[in-house]
């Protein structure tokens, strides 16, 4: 297309970019021209590029906590005619203040002890309080916070039901503390209707299914797309 890049990781960064700009699994649609939008988990600034096509007149600020992906993403935006963008170097969290994140390096660092099996340097970063955030008119919210969505929407839970467009990346990185249930739930109780697609297994990531269990090497975490909007 007509972009040009700069990146941490291609080989997170060509995924990223297939289910965006082929597959389009973010694609929404809202009735004004300028929609409020919040990308928490920005990563490299793939996702707000992409908003930023389908509505070039969005009013968007950009949340990532890792220091490097974060100042790659400013520098993606404002060389790829998305300046305009808010970029602000934060882990979307409970509270304002700091947290310890762990800067993986490319699109699974995560605040440390959220998400099991993440490893990488131990940095502390800012923190920014969704809820506080969601004091003024939202019309679309994207959450990619590597398994942090469960307490995030917790905090805010008796406003996300206003949210006219919610794209949830939920993460299952705990085989001893399933997260879907209790979301989903929150979310019903909000009063949002839902989708649940793009199931994606990750083989890679530990743990897997032991060698004595009726299904050895399978996959124990997963992330999958929550579309939701108001019922």
């Amino acid at each position: 297309m007509d972009y040009r890049l700069q990146y941490a990781d291609l080989l997170t960064l060509c995924p990223q970019w297939h289910d965006l700009f082929v597959k389009q699994t973010l694609a929404f649609h809202v009735g004004r021209p300028d929609p409020r939008i919040l990308d928490c988990g920005a990563n490299v600034g793939l996702a707000s590029l992409y908003f930023k096509r389908l509505y070039p007149r969005a009013r968007m600020t950009a949340y990532e906590a890792d220091p490097a992906l974060s100042a790659l993403m400013a520098a993606n935006l404002a060389g790829n005619g998305a300046g305009d963008v808010e970029v602000v170097q934060a882990a979307v969290w409970t509270h304002d203040g700091t947290v310890t994140f762990r800067c993986e390096g490319a699109d699974s660092g995560a605040i440390d002890g959220v998400a099991s099996g993440v490893t990488g340097e131990r940095v502390e970063v800012p923190a920014v309080r969704l809820r506080d955030r969601l004091s003024e008119r939202i019309d679309v919210l994207k959450l990619d916070i590597e398994g942090a969505e469960r307490a995030v929407l917790e905090d805010c839970a008796d406003l996300i039901g206003r949210i006219p467009v919610l794209l949830l990346d939920l993460h299952e990185f705990d085989p001893e503390r399933r997260n879907t249930s209790a979301v989903l739930d929150l979310l019903g109780r909000a009063g949002l209707r839902y989708t649940v697609g793009e199931l994606n297994p990750l083989p890679w990531r530990p743990p897997i299914a032991p060698a004595g269990s009726p299904f050895p090497g399978a996959a124990l975490t997963w992330t999958c797309l929550v579309r939701g909007w108001p019922a």
